[in-house]
């Protein structure tokens, strides 16, 4: 069963009163809010003069507290954590990660990032997440593993993920949703995501396994050596819309722009996926014409799911 979460708008510590006799007791802070900078430490406290130095430092420090929703306001720099950031186990349903009010785009680099699965950050079954205003690159295997629903992706950009620019396992995707639903994924910028091995594989979003309901807009998207968004499994009810497309995904009748996929005979088709007012060139990640806006494709023997998704208002530039 998905998880909903339930979310708090107030930053303010809340004092219940018991009604019976009276008594007054102190609830969990609706929300904790930390600071990290690249001249911080983890043995810091997270506030303002005292900031941490990275993520993962920050998810350990909001594993010991008990509020409701959580902030991580980001100064700018490069950050270079050396594993991925897992949030599993931490109690906040909801955790907000951005650029600090009036600074510059910080930036992720994973380039340092060790172990099997080199996303920047996964949600693991933790809380959903809000992340804005920062740059996430080389990292191999993506940027952002969703697992959790509610999440939301604004004015971020992704770029140089994938084996051609951090050796080893192949890269998936920067947003990489795996049973993810109601999300939003808007004002994005992806680029150069390019694998040298299983080049298809990786796409600027991968919406998978009853990811349902999300919302894709208004996000450029460029230079993908995938299909710059896939499709999968039992997938419903994702609206597309207002994006820009340009010289992305492989040959084929099969492939496109934005696709939906099976690779299993287990796998099921998808219904009610919307494709509507985007822009696309036409180009190939080669630099050749024929790329459609939108297609279905299988694995040989298997049928393809050509009423999974539903064009409308597209143009070609």
């Amino acid at each position: 069963m998905r998880r909903r979460f339930r979310w708090m708008s107030v930053a303010v510590l809340a004092i219940a009163v018991v009604a019976t006799g009276g008594a007054v007791a102190m609830a969990a802070p609706v929300d904790v809010t930390l600071y990290l900078s690249v001249d911080g430490r983890d043995d810091a406290t997270g506030a303002p003069d005292s900031p941490l130095r990275t993520l993962n430092g920050a998810r350990d420090r909001l594993a010991q507290t008990n509020s409701e929703t959580a902030t991580i306001l980001v100064r700018p720099g490069t950050y270079r954590e050396t594993t991925m950031v897992d949030w599993s186990g931490v109690p906040q349903s909801k955790v907000s990660i951005r650029r600090a009010s009036g600074t510059e785009r910080p930036v992720f680099d994973g380039s340092q990032v060790t172990g099997k699965a080199q996303y920047w950050v996964d949600t693991h079954g933790g809380p959903a997440l809000d992340v804005w205003g920062m740059l996430v690159r080389n990292y191999q295997t993506g940027g952002l593993r969703l697992d959790t629903d509610g999440n939301h992706v604004r004015n971020m950009i992704f770029e140089k993920i994938g084996n051609r620019h951090k050796p080893g396992g192949p890269g998936y995707a920067a947003v990489h949703m795996l049973g993810s639903s109601d999300n939003s994924v808007v004002n994005n910028v992806f680029r150069d995501l390019e694998n040298d091995d299983c080049g298809g594989c990786v796409h600027a979003l991968y919406i998978a396994n009853d990811s349902d309901g999300s919302l894709i807009a208004d996000n450029r998207i460029f230079d993908v050596i995938g299909d710059p968004i896939r499709l999968r499994n039992g997938t419903d009810g994702n609206v597309i819309s207002g994006n820009e497309f340009s010289r992305s995904g492989g040959r084929g009748e099969n492939r496109a722009f934005v696709s939906f996929w099976i690779f299993r005979d287990t796998e099921v088709c998808g219904s009610g996926n919307l494709v509507e007012n985007n822009r696309y060139d036409g180009r190939r990640y080669d630099g050749s014409a024929g790329q459609p806006i939108a297609g279905s494709g299988a694995e040989p023997g298997l049928a393809r799911c050509p009423s999974a998704i539903t064009e409308s208002g597209n143009v070609k530039t």
